[in-house]
């Protein structure tokens, strides 16, 4: 990152025009706002006759930070607030250099104190005969000590939105032409953070959609189909659905491969008071402990921003997918986040606050991690706040005729056919079977059947069939094994699915889609498994596209 240096101005004042100019240019070559807000307040707190200058940033609240505010019962709207991003002064008193952004006046609702009143008014303020006793002081004893003579505050304004405020406090009387010097460095800093929060917005949407390509997640504005039923165990997850959605508590989902964790996450979001926000889905298993930091965090270096999955959720709720698959390294450092509410993006010189929901999903047994030592103890108890767990298919089988009657719905119109019934002898058959692979599992069987029948019409010995094919043989019940056999196994279900597919890999009617995967899954585990074209009897690629 490029550095803009801060000359000493001991003999400097606000009311120097040449000074002025000469930091609006300086502004200019920033190229990040942490750039900008420390030009600015270094070179402000360090006039000769400052005391302290500081930058509020209007933000939009997040609720479980309003829970902890000191401000909770005097914010008149508890959707937006100010929040303190930067700040430099020094005491005349002890020498002590005031940076720091946590403290008494890091929130600030509209309407409340001298840097609300600005905020929510839009107008500058200013008195240049400060006195301990005046009703807007929230720190007397500081005024006195520091021999505070003058307070300036100036909204940030673009556009007529605030953005924020810059507010400076001063040992010298000041009069108005001070506070238009102010006004002329507000107004270019309003300029820089309207462009600024713009093209961070635009490369946090780039970014989202990164991510959902990279870890193959894509949200879902609807419930799936996972939760289609009327079922007691159903209708009982929905009534805890609604119960916790709204709460800005991290929620831990538990419930069987298969089951529709991924579903009831996109639930507990719509209904969340972030629905607005994005949903982005990662899966932890996918990520390396070396990667972790640059991609959680994110990552600055000089003028490009590799945006984190924490702000690309902002704003919104973030859903760690196989969080059992967290390496143990890693476990610390995301439940340090967690707690703290802010992060550090390397690159960058402040901390961001974090702005986003938190939803976990496993099929593994947490607690039986944490007696073993693979899961930290104390990230199991931040993240399961709340907990929910999704039942089996097996536990709700009278919800498979409308599960089925969903798919077959859903596949006619992927497939261009007519719609097809559940007819009166395939419904023993499924509800018969135990179901290991849960609603993922009938989804596939029942388009393995329906790609596979010769006239595209679903009976009892095509779907017995369809069964034995995806299911594992019988000497496999109880069986555990190893690891070179599960990837025999994986490897033969990959060959097995391209075969049923006539080596078809895209499509609705592909082999993807026929595991329930996307095809670009689906190419990558194929060359994993070292299954070539000629393996597939693809010579060319005349079969693996739609």
């Amino acid at each position: 990152m490029q550095e803009i240096t801060v000359q000493p101005s001991e003999e400097t004042s606000l009311q120097d025009l040449a000074a002025v100019h000469g930091l609006l240019l300086r502004m200019a070559q920033c190229h990040s706002l942490d750039q900008l807000f420390s030009l600015v307040t270094d070179h402000l707190g360090r006039l000769h006759d400052t005391a302290l200058c500081r930058i509020w940033l209007m933000e939009q609240a997040d609720p479980q930070r309003c829970a902890t505010c000191r401000h909770f019962y005097d914010c008149p709207e508890h959707r937006r607030c100010l929040r303190l991003a930067a700040g430099y002064g020094q005491s005349r008193v002890s020498g002590e250099t005031w940076t720091a952004l946590d403290g008494r006046h890091q929130r600030f609702p509209l309407g409340r104190g001298k840097v609300g009143l600005i905020a929510a008014s839009g107008e500058a303020f200013h008195v240049d005969a400060v006195s301990p006793d005046m009703p807007w002081v929230s720190d007397p004893a500081w005024i006195a000590r520091e021999g505070i003579s003058t307070f300036l505050g100036q909204p940030l304004t673009h556009k007529g939105e605030v953005l924020g405020v810059l507010a400076l406090f001063s040992r010298s009387r000041h009069d108005g032409l001070a506070l238009d010097r102010l006004r002329l460095i507000a107004d270019y800093l309003a300029v820089s953070l309207a462009n600024a929060q713009q093209f961070e917005e635009l490369t946090r949407l780039k970014r989202r959609l990164e991510i959902e390509n990279t870890y193959l997640q894509r949200d879902s504005a609807a419930p799936g189909p996972e939760l289609v039923g009327e079922s007691p165990a159903i209708r009982a997850l929905w009534e805890s659905i609604r119960r916790v959605a709204f709460t800005a508590a991290p929620v831990l989902i538990t419930g069987e491969v298969g089951t529709g964790k991924g579903a009831v996450a996109a639930e507990l979001h719509r209904q969340s008071a972030v629905a607005g926000g994005p949903l982005v889905k990662v899966d932890c298993a996918a990520i390396s402990p070396a990667q972790f930091e640059r991609e959680f965090l994110g990552e600055r270096q000089g003028d490009a921003v590799h945006v984190g999955f924490l702000e690309a959720a902002e704003h919104g709720t973030l859903l760690l997918q196989n969080v059992n698959d967290i390496p143990l390294e890693v476990q610390g450092k995301l439940l340090g986040i967690i707690h703290s509410g802010s992060f550090l993006r390397p690159g960058d010189r402040t901390r961001r606050p974090v702005r986003t929901r938190f939803l976990a999903a496993t099929h593994a047994d947490l607690f039986q991690q944490v007696r073993q030592g693979s899961f930290r103890e104390d990230l199991y108890y931040q993240l399961n706040v709340l907990a929910l767990d999704v039942p089996p298919l097996r536990e709700r089988k009278e919800d498979i005729p409308l599960l089925a009657g969903h798919f077959l719905s859903a596949f006619a119109a992927q497939l261009h056919r007519p719609a097809s019934t559940l007819p009166p002898d395939v419904l023993p058959v499924l509800q018969a079977y135990d179901w290991p692979g849960n609603v993922r599992e009938l989804r596939n069987i029942l388009l393995r059947a329906l790609i596979t029948a010769p006239d595209g019409r679903l009976d009892a010995g095509q779907l017995a069939a369809s069964l034995r094919a995806g299911a594992l043989p019988p000497e496999a019940a109880g069986r555990v094994y190893t690891e070179r056999e599960m990837v025999a196994l994986a490897r033969d279900n990959l060959i097995r699915a391209l075969e049923h597919c006539g080596r078809k890999i895209y499509g609705p009617d592909g082999a993807a889609a026929l595991l329930g995967i996307s095809p670009t899954t689906f190419c990558s585990r194929l060359k994993k498994y070292g299954i070539s074209r000629r393996t597939c009897g693809m010579e060319d690629g005349s079969h693996a596209g739609a």
